[in-house]
């Protein structure tokens, strides 16, 4: 496993987006979940497979490797994670995302189970010379209380007649239990987004309403719509906003006040409605990360009183508690159930803490020099369990207290019950869970 200290914060940040289930975005990176996905039984012909919640150990001599596309473009000439992941997991699938296609595929055995691509025909092909892969992961949530896989698309809807073509996004809802294509829907693009190279990415979901941003990859433009999916339907967007987290009933990110994105604001919009609810000081480096299923992260500089890092409510924007100014800078991942794991480079040194998301109290953190232990490199953190990695290998903490636990062999990037996503050299691999 090689994942540099910068790094971890892509390979986190595809976690926090990758594996909420119906709450917060997060590529990425990068979740909280609010809420458990209902429970489907396999089908008598399936094979049981073993499951471990969260897992300790990952059966190493078993590894299957995932689609080249998973890892395309996403690594320094050293090897090292440079992007989040376009991946996500659900039970004994993951889903691979492209900018033309999203695959399912068995992580047992390795095998493609099923591919979705959208109706139209998507403005990026994937071929050429520049062969990186700009999708983010697709988005896991509850619609018409089925578990299903959200990815948009960005395509082009041809003209007829006087009628001129468009670039649109076209989002697509896809069974995580079948890996077929329920629905496809087409979101308008503002006017920028003619003479621009849009992205789009599936921020998070919660109560049935889905949030979809749609971006420049310089961040000089950007939108956010809100995807009703029991519908499907469009219930609201919102131009010159930056979504990145939802939580809480709530959408939150950064609002654009000039065309070149440098003056920023944070600001929450309800997410049934879109309507505005909060905005906080003119600044730059604006960014929010959901930080618990009623928390958000907010962060950036205030032109008028210098840089902040906060955990705030999400409704009202009103600042919880004030992170410590080791973590400025640092990626924060909750485990979803009770601890925010923040890490980074600190005022001298590589720096892991462990916070209650509620009060934003420190419940440990390392290094500690008393106890002689040094800090890991964070790859991970899920069910109380925290994964990452040291000169000695393999680690894993207990989230609550930030005891180390045996080793669980491999460093996973994601992780659920039945398997843990590994770097390997130039690939991304998937180990069953073994204990």
């Amino acid at each position: 496993m090689r994942l540099t200290r910068a790094s971890t914060c892509w390979a986190s940040a595809a976690v926090v987006v990758l594996s909420a289930l119906t709450g917060c975005g997060s590529n990425g990176s990068h979740g909280t979940h609010p809420k458990a996905l209902p429970s489907v039984s396999p089908k008598p012909s399936e094979p049981s497979r073993p499951i471990h919640d969260p897992p300790a150990t990952f059966a190493t001599g078993h590894s299957v490797p995932l689609p080249e596309q998973a890892i395309a473009g996403r690594l320094t000439v050293g090897g090292t994670l440079n992007a989040p992941l376009p991946v996500a997991l659900y039970k004994t699938t993951a889903f691979v995302a492209t900018t033309t296609q999203m695959q399912a595929m068995d992580t047992a055995t390795g095998r493609v189970t099923a591919t979705v691509t959208p109706e139209r025909t998507p403005v990026e092909t994937g071929d050429g010379w520049n062969d990186t892969n700009h999708a983010d992961a697709p988005l896991l949530a509850t619609a018409h209380g089925t578990p299903t896989v959200i990815a948009p698309f960005v395509v082009k809807e041809t003209g007829s007649g006087t009628q001129a073509s468009h670039t649109v996004v076209e989002v697509t809802g896809t069974s995580a239990d079948t890996g077929k294509a329920i629905w496809h829907l087409t979101l308008r693009l503002p006017e920028w987004a003619t003479e621009a190279d849009p992205e789009a990415s599936a921020i998070g979901a919660d109560n049935g309403i889905a949030v979809i941003r749609v971006s420049t990859s310089n961040d000089e433009h950007a939108a956010a719509y809100g995807i009703d999916l029991n519908g499907p339907r469009q219930v609201w967007s919102v131009d010159k906003f930056q979504a990145s987290a939802v939580t809480g009933q709530t959408v939150a990110g950064a609002l654009l006040e000039d065309d070149i994105g440098i003056d920023q604001r944070p600001a929450g919009f309800d997410l049934a409605t879109g309507r505005r609810l909060w905005q906080g000081p003119l600044g730059k480096w604006v960014s929010a990360d959901p930080a618990g299923p009623h928390q958000l992260r907010v962060h950036g500089k205030d032109y008028d009183n210098g840089s902040y890092d906060r955990l705030a409510d999400p409704r009202s924007g009103r600042n919880l508690q004030t992170l410590p100014a080791d973590l400025a800078g640092s990626t924060c991942t909750y485990d979803d159930q009770s601890t925010l794991i923040c890490y980074g480079m600190g005022a001298a040194s590589y720096v892991v803490y462990g916070l209650d998301p509620t009060t934003g109290k420190v419940a440990w953190q390392l290094p500690d020099k008393q106890a002689d232990r040094i800090a890991p490199e964070i790859t991970t953190a899920w069910h109380g369990r925290v994964y990452g990695t040291t000169d000695n290998g393999a680690v894993a903490l207990d989230a609550r207290t930030g005891k180390d636990l045996p080793s669980p062999r491999v460093a996973p990037l994601l992780v659920d019950e039945s398997a843990g996503i590994v770097l390997g050299d130039s690939s991304l691999l998937a180990y069953p869970t073994s204990g």
